[in-house]
């Protein structure tokens, strides 16, 4: 970590003008919020850089008031520093209802989660911090959605994504540094949750589905680890869409797939950050569809792009073979982008596979060293593409979703409960 990070968790206090000096070398799109305006009604206090300077200034109180410890006060400030990061790529004008222009940033949680993704890891901080960071960002706006909501379903699936008791500091902070009409009724909000995150046994707590583990570790204790998961990620996932209300539904509901099911693991990331060579090392018994292989094979060229059409057919019709056949698969493509992805994620669904997302997660620097080395080196140009519009996965995508470091160790693995942080996979993992 780097000493002024380290500063930061033990207690310094930079306002957010140094915080963005320290990190732009990391981090240059910090440079463009100063450039990036807000909507006056509700930012009365100027541009998003503005805007931050304030957030920082609160996080720091709630820290101290709160009394967090080194970790989470790092989190918590460096999320605030970085929430709106990605209103500098999304900010835009455009009409509202009275045909008036208003100023407008849509989905910039997300666009601004998944620029962080490649970028953090270049300072070395440690992965829980990191990753707790990106699922503020990533997550700031999905408080009001959840309140909204009000289920206990929809609690429990921002529970396992992100800390409910930081997020809600986040938020205070948020609406603390803004001059706007309805600071007063979003506080009044910021405190409902918190009641409802109470309420449901999910504030400051990693136990996100409290009562579920003990019965499934009963009811599938005969099942191998590979069953128990299953079920177990299917029941959260039917829990959370409203189709059960209990783990012991879960468990009737898996009852079809002790027969057997196909396995579907999903890659994810730019090219060069090692998902063939990992395949090829922990999945040599999986069915393989690779994209780049069925190009070369239909084009003569993997970079041929304009035979893209038909390689994914070909590549839906060869996924639809092996999970017909209740094959274990592997669909190898960048899959950076959410609908890309989305494609051999909602055929493993259909067909009852266990699905996993594996996700590389390599520092920037690491991906563009890597590439030029490749037997098949693709451009830079193509390489920068696919990290400016990745879209990072989000948990519910997939059953399971594991994250390997640049020297493709899983460092992060989640599905049932809260994520776990490891250095080496679970049993029964793949």
């Amino acid at each position: 970590m780097r000493p002024f990070l380290a500063a930061l968790r033990d207690g310094a206090s930079p306002d957010a003008g140094a915080l963005a000096a320290e990190l732009s070398d990391t981090l240059p799109l910090l440079a463009a919020l100063s450039r990036t305006p807000q909507d006056p009604q509700w930012h009365a206090e100027g541009d998003v850089a503005a805007h931050t300077a304030l957030v920082v200034q609160e996080a720091y109180a709630l820290a101290e008031h709160e009394g967090l410890g080194p970790d989470e006060r790092l989190i918590l400030l460096l999320a605030a520093a970085l929430h709106d990061l990605g209103k500098a790529l999304t900010t835009r004008q455009a009409e509202d209802d009275t045909g008036r222009l208003r100023i407008i940033s849509p989905r910039h949680a997300d666009r601004g989660r998944s620029y962080l993704a490649y970028r953090l890891p270049e300072l070395g901080l440690p992965y829980r911090v990191m990753y707790s960071v990106m699922a503020l960002v990533g997550h700031h706006h999905d408080l009001g959605r959840t309140l909204q909501a009000g289920t206990e379903q929809a609690y429990r699936r921002l529970a396992r994504q992100v800390d409910l008791r930081l997020l809600y500091l986040l938020e205070i902070a948020d609406v603390r540094g803004r001059q706007a009409p309805d600071r007063a009724g979003a506080l009044e909000n910021l405190e409902l949750f918190r009641l409802g995150a109470e309420e449901y046994s999910l504030w400051n707590t990693p136990d996100t589905y409290p009562g579920w583990a003990e019965v499934l570790a009963h009811e599938l204790a005969p099942f191998s680890t590979t069953y128990q998961d299953f079920v177990r990620q299917q029941g959260i996932l039917d829990y959370e869409a409203g189709r059960l209300y209990t783990p012991h539904e879960a468990v009737a509901r898996g009852f079809r797939a002790r027969s057997g099911f196909p396995e579907l693991l999903v890659t994810c990331g730019p090219s060069g950050s090692g998902k063939s060579a990992w395949v090829a090392e922990h999945c040599p018994e999986f069915d393989v569809v690779s994209l780049d292989l069925l190009r070369e094979a239909l084009s003569g060229k993997r970079a041929d792009q304009s035979v893209n059409g038909r390689v994914l057919q070909a590549a839906k019709e060869q996924l639809r073979v092996s999970l017909r056949a209740g094959r274990r698969v592997v669909w190898d493509a960048t899959n950076t982008r959410r609908d890309f992805r989305g494609i051999p994620l909602r055929l493993g669904f259909e067909y009852g596979a266990l699905t996993t997302l594996a996700v590389f997660q390599p520092p920037l620097r690491t991906i563009f060293e890597r590439n030029p080395a490749r037997t098949h080196a693709v451009p830079a140009a193509v390489v920068a593409s696919q990290v400016e519009n990745a879209e990072f996965p989000y948990l519910p995508e997939a059953h399971r979703t594991v994250v390997l470091d640049e020297y493709l160790r899983p460092v992060l693995q989640a599905g049932f409960g809260a994520p776990e942080l490891t250095d080496t996979p679970a049993p029964g993992t793949l």
